[in-house]
């Protein structure tokens, strides 16, 4: 596991990749989508490596998505699909 997916608690859930990102200071829980790391991060299948491996191609473009919705109030997870993606 890189240090990207062991620094934000990254692990497999289904066909989504869940983990924990701090932005200015407040830690917060996202989610993305299968979907969004096959399309565009190179994901070749569904299985857990293939995921963790596109989730840690897309650490940029994560943090930098993340730092976006630092203001967006949510109680629970925040969810990224490949619509978040698409300007990319």
């Amino acid at each position: 596991m890189s240090a990207f997916a062991k620094a934000t608690n990254a692990r497999v859930q289904g066909d989504d990749v869940v983990f924990e990102l701090e932005t200015d200071g407040v830690t917060r829980p996202f989610e993305i989508s299968g979907d969004a790391l096959r399309r565009y991060f190179g994901a070749t299948d569904g299985t857990g490596s293939e995921l963790l491996r596109a989730f840690d191609a897309a650490e940029d473009q994560i943090r930098t998505l993340a730092k976006k919705t630092q203001w967006v109030p949510a109680d629970g997870t925040i969810k990224l699909g490949a619509g978040d993606f698409d300007d990319e």
